[in-house]
């Protein structure tokens, strides 16, 4: 310094103040990322116009503004107005009236004060920021990463890992044993509350009325249900389409109070309509008309076993009854009685049938001497099985048929068609070779028929299948030359189809790839036989007819094995077939296939003669060759005892009898 300047020595204050001053003029340092360009506005031209983000310089400035510097600094500055008596204050009316117009006075430091303070302002903020750095420099988790430096991760040790399972196992196993003790609580008030120990009439009246909407929520799922002021209601009719609520099949719902030895029963009370407390079902068979079945067709009527009446019914126990099984019940009874009044009504208006009613029992004619037998039975309305009588097949087909018309519409919705726009009568309307008129369309209309009408269609086949099984199980167990099988393959409501498959034991070889089969069409008018031919025998519903018709086709093909024997061997002479006639018939007109061979050397004839349902007939001669000169003596058929012949089987007695007649 210079000789001539002047020395300005600051005031000193006391230390604590020298703190709190040093902490006043302190300013906070932010370090902090730059702000983005902030969009302005947008013009209609889609320019988007973006302010300038605020430098470091801007936002301390900003934030300078907002310090109280008179707070801060007092009224002794020592760099503006230091000649002001610090005892003179400023009246805020003098400064609101604009009393204040004195000059400021000039500063003793000079002119350089305010660039003094500045300096030493940005001195501060130096420091501080030297002072942030340092504290970064040093702290490890605070320091900044180049791309260049490696990242290294601290794997776990196995003692870690192990400490680390352990914790969490420790840990679940207290959250388990938690939940453990608070499901076992939530238990046992459930438990007290079922029981009523303990637990407040209030308590018990809110379970209660829980449980009842519950189940009325789920009563809701299966039956239509519904409210009438105070009252609940539901509907046990079982029409889709239709009436709904009518007055005979409502049941009213309503709320019971359960006590300790009531536990088990339902909270909803229903009670269903007197007429329909009692059990029920339909039972449906085929019974034959006959004097031993005289007095079983009908019911004995001292006999009270279906004659159940509702008035017999205890009020007390039906109440007891959960909701579940009574409404069941209830529904199945209105059901099966509004059926068995449907058939009764359709039975009446046969005119091809003879129908009886008496006692719930319905007897319609089927066929021949047998009857369709349908029979209401009512049981008493309480828990446990009813064994099911009847036909079992006939009850299930007759439920599905229910069920089937009732989820039937038969009303067509309506929609436009095109018809053929012509004034012409229906003789000269030219509709082209498919046009029919309308008695054509009539004859050939669906029409709608009757659930008793398509019983007697599936009664009537029923009873034929059971025959035909009966037939077929005789003739596969009485029939050992050739073996019958037989299966099904197709059986229907209508109509079903079963085939006969005929082999001869020890003689497959013979066969080869050729099936020798025939089979038995079944409908509900009769049975009919088809051979492999395609040649149909219609047996009617005769059982005797049906066997008559196998047997003839077992002759048939007895015949084929003959022929096949004769030409398919290991022989070095083969027969010859002369002639083969399935058609032929014996002196009293009876169908008897037979065929005729001769031995290589024309020297033996052979006739066998298949008879239904008999052993066949085997004859020897000697071989015609002129029959001029032939003698009537010399070449008669001689007949050969078929039992005596070497073989238990036909194939068998064939073969030997062959061979034995090969050179002769």
């Amino acid at each position: 310094m210079e000789d001539g300047d002047e020395v300005v020595e600051p005031i000193e204050p006391e230390s604590e103040d020298i703190v709190n001053l040093t902490k006043r003029l302190g300013v906070d340092l932010v370090l902090e990322s730059n702000d983005d360009w902030k969009i302005q506005e947008i013009g209609f031209d889609g320019v988007e116009r973006y302010l300038q983000p605020e430098t470091f310089t801007d936002h301390v400035g900003k934030l300078a503004r907002k310090v109280e510097w008179t707070k801060l600094v007092g009224t002794k500055s020592p760099y503006e107005n230091s000649k002001v008596d610090p005892e003179d204050e400023l009246d805020d009316e003098n400064v609101a009236k604009g009393g204040l117009n004195e000059e400021l006075v000039t500063p003793e430091a000079g002119p350089w004060s305010s660039v003094a303070k500045y300096l030493h302002e940005s001195l501060n903020q130096l420091n501080s920021l030297l002072d942030v750095i340092s504290v970064t420099k040093s702290t490890d988790y605070m320091k900044a990463l180049t791309v260049l430096d490696p990242i290294t991760v601290q794997e776990p040790t196995p003692e870690t890992i192990s400490t680390n399972r352990g914790t969490q196992w420790i840990w679940k196993r207290r959250a388990l044993q938690e939940a453990v003790q608070v499901l076992d609580m939530a238990q046992k008030q459930r438990q007290r509350a079922s029981s009523n120990l303990g637990l407040s009439a209030d308590y018990m009246a809110h379970l209660q009325r829980t449980k009842f909407f519950e189940e009325l929520r789920e009563m809701r799922e299966i039956w239509r249900v519904r409210k009438v002021g105070d009252y609940i209601c539901g509907d046990l009719s079982y029409h889709i389409f239709g009436w709904k609520y009518d007055t005979p099949a409502i049941f009213d719902i309503s709320r019971r109070s359960l006590s300790n030895n009531m536990e088990n029963l339902s909270i909803i009370e229903v009670s269903v309509p007197k007429d329909l407390a009692r059990r029920s079902m339909l039972a449906v068979s085929i019974v034959q008309d006959d004097i031993q079945s005289g007095n079983g067709l009908f019911r004995d009527p001292k006999d009270k076993k279906y004659t159940y009446s509702y008035r017999e019914s205890d009020s007390e126990k039906v109440k007891l009854l959960h909701w579940k099984d009574s409404l069941k019940w209830a529904q199945n009874t209105l059901l099966l009685r509004d059926v068995f009044k449907t058939i009764c009504t359709d039975a009446i208006k046969l005119r091809n049938r003879l129908s009886i009613i008496r006692d719930n029992v319905l007897l319609i004619h089927l066929f021949d001497d047998y009857l369709l037998r349908f029979e209401l039975q009512w049981f008493p309305f309480q828990t446990g099985e009813i064994k099911e009588e009847g036909d079992i097949y006939l009850n299930r087909v007759l439920r599905e048929m229910i069920i089937g018309f009732e989820c039937t519409k038969f009303i067509r919705p309506q929609f436009f068609c095109s018809m053929p726009v012509t004034h012409l009568p229906e003789a000269l309307d030219l509709r082209g070779c498919g046009g029919f008129n309308t008695a054509q369309i009539e004859e050939r209309a669906v029409r709608s028929r009757s659930i008793l009408q398509r019983m007697l269609d599936v009664a009537s086949h029923r009873a034929l299948v059971t025959m035909v099984s009966d037939v077929a199980e005789r003739v596969s167990r009485i029939s050992l030359d050739p073996t019958v099988q037989y299966r099904w393959l197709n059986c229907g409501r209508t109509t079903s189809r079963m085939m006969f498959n005929m082999t001869s034991k020890d003689f497959e070889m013979y066969i080869g790839t050729v099936r020798s089969v025939f089979f038995a069409n079944i409908s509900s008018d009769g049975v009919e036989v088809e051979t492999k031919d395609g040649i149909k025998m219609k047996c009617q519903r005769d059982p005797a007819r049906v066997m008559y018709a196998c047997q003839y086709a077992m002759c048939c093909y007895s015949v084929t094995m003959v022929s096949t024997m004769s030409r398919n061997n290991n022989w070095v002479t083969p027969f010859q077939t002369m002639c083969a006639n399935v058609f032929a018939l014996d002196e009293r007109g009876n169908p008897a296939p037979n065929i005729v061979l001769c031995n290589q050397a024309a020297t033996r004839s052979i006739l066998f003669v298949f008879h239904v349902g008999m052993e066949p007939e085997v004859f020897v001669r000697r071989f015609i060759v002129n029959e001029e000169t032939m003698k009537p003596e010399e070449h008669e058929w001689k007949k050969l005892c078929y039992s005596r012949l070497h073989g238990a089987t036909l194939c068998r007695k064939i073969d030997a009898l062959l061979v034995f007649l090969r050179d002769h």
